[in-house]
């Protein structure tokens, strides 16, 4: 005789399933590689938060910028057993707030326009010439291209079979310019496969991440030279799905203390910069 199987039965069923999944993935280890699917693209939408305090004489001055940036990214192809990705963009938005009044807002004319980039399995970045060519300007900041958005916007993973507690560490250095603006950044930093979790329906590996290192700046501003550096440190999240291939959350906090240079003025003075992101897919 057929009987029907009550709902609460089989979602019963599941909880009790889900520690063991959750065991098994943790026993067996997993292979950690972007590997974007090319039939459908992840949407994501990326916030994020800065604020910079400059000590001026005595005087402390605050300007704080909020961002927020939306894509969809999809697979384009291989490349000599790296990734080809098509990013295309949604939104792009920038303002500034200071005592010296306010600016930015969205960017005009970006909205639908695609790049194509290559990253490593592991997400290390190995052409960005492509978005390096897809130039906007800022209202308020000048110039600026979408290398310097993508240049951190994939998280970095191992790249290979991991299991919960395994660890491994990177050292690495980026250059990122734009007609006003040239950024060079040197990152250590340690990494631990902290656990798999369930993100919806999707199984996680989430990655815990301690960064640390140095950080130089060259920026043309109203016909001025200014030079920023000096060490960071920080903090990052992120949940990467296992089967999709690609990372669901992230969220990071870097904390630079370093000196402010105005050639022009003869200045030198202390800067604190603060940043916070979170980037999630939808």
């Amino acid at each position: 005789m057929k009987k029907n199987l009550p709902i609460s039965a089989i979602a019963a069923v599941l909880i009790i399933m889900l520690p063991g999944i959750s065991s098994m993935l943790n026993a067996q280890g997993v292979n950690i590689s972007y590997k974007y699917p090319a039939d459908k693209a992840v949407n994501y939408k990326l916030t994020s938060t800065m604020a910079q305090i400059m000590d001026i004489e005595g005087q402390t001055m605050q300007s704080d910028v909020n961002s927020a940036f939306g894509c969809s990214v999809r697979s384009a192809g291989n490349q000599n057993g790296n990734l080809i990705l098509e990013v295309t963009v949604d939104t792009l938005g920038q303002v500034t707030s200071s005592p010296m009044g306010g600016s930015g807002g969205p960017v005009r004319g970006v909205k639908g326009k695609s790049c194509k980039i290559v990253i490593a399995p592991d997400g290390k970045i190995v052409d960005i010439t492509g978005a390096e060519g897809l130039v906007y300007t800022i209202d308020g900041s000048g110039e600026s291209n979408l290398g310097q958005t993508l240049s951190d916007f994939f998280p970095r993973l191992p790249g290979k079979v991991m299991n919960a507690g395994d660890t491994w560490t990177y050292k690495d250095s980026t250059t990122t310019k734009s007609a006003s603006m040239t950024m060079t950044t040197i990152d250590n930093a340690g990494n631990k496969v902290e656990g798999f979790e369930k993100i919806g329906d999707m199984d996680c590996a989430k990655i815990v991440s301690t960064h640390s290192g140095n950080i130089s700046m060259a920026v043309q501003s109203q016909g001025m030279d200014i030079y920023i550096k000096g060490p960071y440190t920080g903090t990052s999240e992120c949940f990467f799905a296992i089967k999709e291939g690609y990372f669901v959350r992230m969220a990071s906090a870097t904390l630079i203390k370093g000196n402010l240079e105005l050639p022009s003025m003869g200045m030198n003075m202390p800067v604190t910069i603060d940043m916070k992101s979170e980037c999630v897919s939808r």
